[in-house]
């Protein structure tokens, strides 16, 4: 038993972290700003912003905007489609990237 409280006791900092890397959070809305640049960054903002991220303290530091220094292209491109289209979103945050929430994915609902 001390033997299995005690690799409990050494496991459980790990899980802890295991868990916290995993987490995530999702917000809906409607895209209202797109950020763009020749690097290849894109960041957007919903109207209504990002509540569940920021009670999630997913990025304590964000200012508003959600985004990928290095964005692939169909990221970019599901961005540009929603606002273009004025279509409801959602977008998986994991943590930050700079100042920004980290997009993880994108849902066209």
């Amino acid at each position: 038993m001390k033997n299995l409280s005690t690799c409990l006791f050494l496991l459980l900092p790990l899980l802890s972290f295991h868990l916290q890397a995993a987490s995530h959070s999702q917000d809906n809305g409607v895209i209202s700003r797109v950020f763009v640049s020749a690097e290849g960054a894109v960041a957007a903002q919903l109207k209504g912003g990002f509540p569940r991220a920021i009670s999630d303290n997913q990025c304590p530091e964000n200012n508003g905007w959600a985004g990928l220094r290095m964005a692939d292209n169909t990221i970019k491109s599901a961005i540009l489609a929603a606002k273009t289209a004025n279509l409801s979103v959602t977008i998986t945050i994991e943590g930050c990237e700079g100042p920004w929430f980290k997009i993880k994915d994108i849902y066209l609902n």
